[in-house]
């Protein structure tokens, strides 16, 4: 386990509106590979498309996985989850066109804390490139609350990134994916050290392999990986 830096939780950054907005602008020189981590995440959900759902985002900064799911399933509710009021400010004047169908909840997820802001059940547990904020046994643990919540049927599916089973694998990983990026944009964004302090918070990748085992040992079954793309994957397993 990598040991978290005092005070490093805070992400202080997360709370500035003109970081936040760099930030989104930046992520989209990789806008193809996200939508593709995302489109797998609603695409995979076990429910019939028809059925009314409620769904849990964690780290959800804005909303834009819960908004995908949304608008590709009209019965659907989302509560979202986020440590960070300007995020959620953001989220709330995106979402106001969803007829009140996205709830934004303010909480960390770095403590069992946050069970108590979010009252279950769920029909899915998402989230999109947020986990990896979180030391591995903070996401052991977050596994193994999430499968608690879930109604059975239901299932939990993330969308991340995961560390490179070797150094060459990971340079040959940032050659690809500097090859699919479509110019201008240029380069792909550069590898995050592990434990590396940022702004926003220091990356804590762990091996895929290492991923799928504590989902199972959380109880979830049929955990697969379901997209894959260099170190970029969507996965996750059912209850």
């Amino acid at each position: 386990m990598e040991p978290r830096r005092p005070n490093e939780s805070a992400g202080s950054a997360w709370e500035d509106a003109g970081f936040i907005a760099s930030w989104d602008e930046g992520t989209d020189r990789e806008k193809s590979i996200r939508e593709m981590q995302m489109k797998t995440v609603v695409f995979m959900l076990p429910q019939p498309k028809d059925q009314p759902l409620r769904l849990l985002d964690l780290g959800a900064g804005y909303g834009a996985l819960a908004a995908a799911v949304l608008a590709d399933r009209p019965s659907a509710r989302a509560v979202c989850l986020d440590g960070s009021e300007e995020m959620i400010k953001l989220g709330r004047e995106r979402s106001a066109g969803l007829g009140g169908r996205m709830e934004f909840v303010r909480g960390p997820l770095d403590s069992a804390g946050w069970l108590k802001l979010i009252p279950g059940p769920f029909d899915a547990v998402i989230s999109a490139r947020a986990l990896h904020h979180l030391t591995h046994e903070e996401r052991r643990r977050l596994f193994r609350d999430v499968h608690g919540l879930i109604r059975p049927g239901g299932c939990f599916i993330n969308a991340d990134s995961f560390k490179p089973g070797s150094e060459a694998l990971r340079g040959m990983y940032r050659r690809t994916r500097k090859r699919w990026v479509d110019p201008p944009a240029g380069d792909a964004a550069p590898e995050t050290p592990q434990g590396a302090r940022l702004p926003h918070g220091a990356h804590y990748n762990g091996l895929m392999e290492d991923e799928l085992g504590w989902l199972r040992a959380a109880g979830f079954h049929d955990v697969d990986v379901f997209w894959k793309f260099t170190n970029y994957a969507t996965y996750g397993g059912f209850r």
